[in-house]
């Protein structure tokens, strides 16, 4: 029942041993699935100065993608660069501006301070295609990507992000909808209450 239930979730806060292949391949053995937390992409790190703790970048996972059957897309990377909706914008005027410049000029724009935005100088045509052809790569391995993040189509930024990635052959609501979930809700990102993961493992006619 536990090997049955349990993901491990490997963190991304320390460079990982020199013998990291052989030590998931173990726990994978062992019988145990293994999500990769976090991840975020080149194009991310340049534009947001990272990664300082974060060695989850698709880069280093490329030669462990294999021992993951979920990839885990950190927040930064899709809530600031991907669908430029990152819970530190709000719902209000700075997100609004944000969808505007993209618009515009091309560019993101991700918050800075209370009420500022900064340029990162990277344009969203080249954040969707960074995007798209990792995803292709996970698919092509029949992995989950989960995105760490709210992303509803009624949300014009998300909205620019989804018909963009679609037109670029990733359809997550689409035909590459089982490929993909999301960590969030209308409550924003969120992680799983424990009385909701005990209930998940009740045998169906328990009572709680």
């Amino acid at each position: 029942l536990l090997v049955s239930t349990v993901s491990i979730e490997v963190c991304e806060d320390q460079q990982d041993p020199p013998n990291m292949k052989t030590l998931l391949a173990e726990w994978q053995q062992l019988g145990f699935r293994l999500a990769y937390d976090d991840t975020i992409s080149e194009l991310t790190c340049q534009a947001l100065g990272k990664p300082s703790g974060n060695f989850h970048t698709t880069q280093n996972l490329q030669p462990l993608l294999k021992y993951f059957w979920l990839v885990k897309v950190d927040i930064d990377w899709a809530g600031h660069l991907i669908f430029l909706c990152h819970p530190r914008l709000g719902q209000g005027d700075r997100k609004a501006e944000v969808l505007s410049r993209v618009r515009a000029e091309g560019l993101v724009y991700v918050a800075q301070g209370p009420s500022s935005l900064r340029n990162t100088g990277v344009k969203h045509a080249a954040v969707l295609e960074e995007f798209a052809a990792w995803a292709r790569q996970v698919i092509l391995l029949e992995k989950k990507i989960c995105v760490e993040l709210t992303v509803r189509r009624d949300d014009p930024n998300c909205a620019l992000a989804i018909e963009g990635l679609r037109e670029l052959d990733i359809d997550i609501f689409g035909k590459h909808a089982e490929y993909f979930c999301f960590q969030g809700g209308i409550c924003g990102p969120k992680a799983f209450l424990p009385e909701h993961l005990a209930n998940a493992m009740r045998p169906h006619g328990d009572a709680a």
